[in-house]
C-alpha cells in the first residue's frame, strides 16, 4: 500500500512541476498570400489583412502535414498579416 501512495504522490509532484515550467513555444509562424505556412525567421510588419500576424504550432489536425491550418493556433491581434520586410 505504502507503494501506491509514494508513485501517486510521484504523479501529482511532476505534474505540478510540469504545469510551472512550461512556457511559450519559441516558433513563430505566418500565412503567406497563396496560403502557405512559413516560419517567421525574419523581420517585419504586420499590416492590416483578415487574418492574425502570428501562429504557433500545435499539431492538433495532422501533426504529418505542416500546412493544415488545423495545426495552427492564431497568436495576437487579429486582422493584421505578417509582411516580411524586403531584403
Amino acid at each position: 500500500m505504502k507503494k501506491i501512495q509514494i508513485l501517486f504522490a510521484a504523479v501529482i509532484m511532476t505534474a505540478v512541476f510540469s504545469a510551472f515550467t512550461t512556457k511559450q513555444p519559441d516558433t513563430v509562424y505566418y500565412l503567406t498570400q497563396s496560403g502557405q505556412f512559413l516560419e517567421k525567421t525574419m523581420a517585419g510588419d504586420c499590416v492590416n489583412s483578415t487574418i492574425f500576424c502570428e501562429y504557433i504550432w500545435t499539431g492538433l489536425a495532422d501533426p504529418n502535414d505542416p500546412q493544415n491550418p488545423g495545426n495552427y493556433e492564431p497568436q495576437g491581434e487579429p486582422n493584421r498579416r505578417f509582411q516580411p520586410s524586403a531584403q
